[in-house]
């Protein structure tokens, strides 16, 4: 694979840079407690986290929200992003890469991102920061990832998109032109691809398996 073109490298946040089983944990538990109380039954938290994988690979835009439906919860669980943490691996891996590309977010996020980046120490890694509450815009139309190209003066195919989900990340990111790595984590690490669009650059399953995609 050739990479001697890439100047930047974005990436999306959610089961990307950030681990976000806590959150979804808590919101798991808060269903739970909905349905005791409404004299329901649901199956224990791990046995729900496993049917978002499953919903995440017959490619639902929302896990959560599939299983929160099928139980028949009627509330709505806010996320928190208190809960959610850097994978252990991702400070070192923006840290190798910063020192020979620009780096930046292109994420379906709401507004704040850039702070809840910095308040993990990763900011200082990050050049700029495209999110999709706070432009407008969102993932897979193309408008976020062209705005976030524009904005730094950097064609597609000098631009490089990571991140976890085939159907925001890979297939729009490759209609551009642009190089694509999938991060094999989070609730759509089994789904499969569905035509050459899906198929990205490199399959890593670890974001510390990044550098080595770029001969680091």
């Amino acid at each position: 694979m050739d990479h001697s073109k890439i100047k930047w490298i974005f990436f999306d946040m959610g089961h990307t840079l950030l681990d976000e089983d806590e959150v979804h944990i808590a919101r798991l538990e808060e269903v739970t407690e909905e349905l005791t109380e409404m004299g329901k039954t649901c199956p224990p938290v791990e046995e729900m986290l496993a049917e978002m994988i499953d919903f995440g690979t017959k490619g639902a835009r929302s896990p959560f929200g599939e299983v929160a439906k099928k139980y028949g919860t009627k509330k709505k669980y806010p996320y928190n992003p208190a809960l959610e943490a850097p994978f252990p691996e991702t400070e070192e891996c923006l840290r190798r890469l910063s020192k020979g590309y620009k780096l930046g977010i292109i994420a379906n996020q709401r507004g704040g991102s850039a702070h809840r980046l910095q308040f993990h120490g990763l900011m200082k890694y990050i050049d700029i920061v495209y999110s999709s509450e706070e432009m407008g815009r969102s993932k897979p139309a193309p408008d976020l990832f062209l705005s976030a190209l524009e904005a730094v003066g950097c064609s597609p195919e000098e631009a490089c998109m990571v991140g976890d989900r085939i159907d925001n990340d890979i297939r729009p990111a490759k209609k551009l032109g642009m190089m694509t790595v999938r991060l094999r984590q989070g609730f759509f690490r089994n789904r499969m691809p569905e035509s050459e669009l899906d198929i990205p650059d490199a399959d890593i399953e670890s974001i510390g398996d990044l550098p080595r995609v770029f001969g680091l």
